[in-house]
């Protein structure tokens, strides 16, 4: 079963305005398909969090198909 890793964003202001990414969680996920994986994603945020809505604490989901780790070099 493919792996994805994800992110929760939330955008923030700094006190000159500027904007920045801070991440909120982040974790990897193991599901059948890319929406399989926002799903539960936002299942094991939501829980982690004691909240219903994940946007309370995020503006954007990311997810990436996790790489495998190359084997390890014999030598």
């Amino acid at each position: 079963m493919p792996s994805f890793n994800v992110r929760f964003i939330k955008t923030v202001s700094d006190d000159t305005g500027h904007e920045h990414r801070a991440c909120q969680a982040a974790f990897r996920v193991d599901a059948a398909s890319l929406s399989a994986a926002a799903q539960q994603a936002e299942t094991d945020f939501c829980k982690q969090k004691g909240v219903r809505d994940w946007t309370i604490f995020a503006d954007a989901m990311e997810l990436q198909t996790a790489l495998a780790m190359p084997p390890a070099w014999g030598g």
